[in-house]
């Protein structure tokens, strides 16, 4: 695939505020591996899906600091840190990003952590600071063991209120056992306006191919003769399509990357590289004219289980039911705690006004009794994504990902 970067002009002179974002601290490599690699695990299954990376991230550096030895060590080095000061400093760094801004037009943003702790337990005073200080967590003690119904009650009503609705449970009544000892959440809320809007008069119903070959007719929002970042590489087009930011120097983005076969998006997954770099790196785009644009408009949820595809990448010994390196999170130095897994729901919705889109992220710890210009002058500039394709959210100064989905069946 050919390199691409994102011109000066693409992030409307906001590029000068990279003097001010280390842009490798954020670093979160290894949730957009684990992203890229549940995407390819459902197009086998024809389904469409939505992760996200930051709510990923979240978890799993408030794990990393509450274990020690070879534990430790994986996850540093799989989330891509030297020490715990770094990892610490990355997340202070994307919650900086994720923080809302002020201003009418700004985006809605809600990036927070929960953690409940069985009243059995007492938290490291260390682990316990580090909630505190840097990833803005106080813990809510728990009966896991007498009041699981209650607890599960207490997770969904938080998940709701932070996604502001759309994600109303996180848990059932079997999510909970009576070895349950902690239970972790991220939760992730993201509502932006276009800065450059559909109008509801020009939506259309039109065919969409899906990849078995068949056509299915949904709404398209549609576009003319507006100006987007956009290229085109070997194997897809991509373009990008901005949020309006109110007085936020933060710039948020939505790309759609879409492939020139009908079927490509296979072939597209398997190639891409997902990573906060990808836009700098990968993909040149070009403010250019895009004589039409159309989208469809879609609704999409996804309820995925990380814990196989994190395994898979080598994060292997946090699942370990005998893992003794979770050593640095609880008083008890009998306790061995481990995790049984890390499931995420988003939602995303886009449509003519912007796009909503939130994530939660929850890990469950068990405690265990052991182009250039030219003549002639170029054909215009076309945008029909009117047929499967992947689409990515992220704030363009920092480079992080907030979310990545496939859209192989608009709904």
């Amino acid at each position: 695939m050919k390199n691409p970067k994102i011109t000066k002009e693409s992030t409307d002179d906001k590029t000068n505020d990279n003097q001010n974002v280390d842009e490798k601290l954020i670093n979160m490599n290894f949730s957009a591996d684990v992203v890229k690699h549940v995407i390819k695990q459902n197009l086998d299954k024809k389904k469409s899906l939505v992760c996200s990376p930051a709510s990923i991230d979240a978890v799993l550096r408030i794990l990393a600091v509450g274990t020690e030895n070879s534990t430790h060590e994986q996850l540093l080095k799989l989330l891509g840190h030297g020490d715990v000061s770094e990892l610490n400093a990355a997340a202070t760094k994307l919650s900086e990003v994720l923080k809302a801004s002020d201003g009418i037009d700004a985006p809605e943003i809600s990036y927070v952590n929960a953690l409940w702790l069985d009243q059995q337990f007492s938290l490291k005073d260390e682990f316990e600071k580090v909630l505190r200080e840097v990833h803005n967590v106080y813990p809510r003690v728990v009966d896991f063991f007498n009041q699981g119904d209650q607890v599960v009650k207490e997770a969904n009503s938080w998940a709701k209120q932070k996604t502001k609705g759309l994600i109303k449970q996180i848990l059932t009544s079997n999510s909970i056992s009576r070895e349950t000892a902690l239970l972790l959440a991220n939760a992730l809320y993201f509502k932006g306006t276009w800065q450059h809007s559909f109008k509801s008069i020009n939506t259309k119903d039109d065919g969409f191919n899906l990849l078995d070959g068949h056509k299915v007719r949904v709404p398209f929002m549609n576009q003319y003769g507006n100006s987007f970042d956009f290229g085109t590489f070997d194997k897809c087009k991509v373009i990008r399509m901005t949020y309006k930011t109110g007085e936020s120097t933060k710039c948020f983005s939505m790309y759609v990357f879409l492939p020139h076969d009908k079927d490509g998006l296979p072939n597209l997954i398997d190639e891409i590289k997902i990573d906060e770099n990808m836009l700098t790196q990968q993909f040149k785009l070009n403010n250019t004219k895009v004589n039409k644009l159309r989208i469809p408009k879609f609704n999409l949820t996804s309820d995925v289980s990380l814990k196989e595809t994190m395994k898979q990448l080598g994060l292997i010994s946090p699942f370990d039911n005998d893992c003794q390196d979770f050593t640095a999170i609880v008083d008890d130095p009998k306790a061995a705690l481990y995790v049984t897994d890390i499931f995420q729901k988003c939602c995303v919705e886009t449509n003519e006004q912007g796009t909503v889109a939130t994530a939660t992220t929850t890990c469950k710890i068990k405690k265990m009794k052991r182009a250039p210009s030219g003549r002639p002058l170029p054909p215009p500039i076309e945008f029909i994504a009117d047929h499967p394709f992947m689409f990515m959210i992220r704030e363009d100064i920092s480079g992080a990902i907030l979310f990545v989905g496939t859209m192989l069946h608009p709904k």
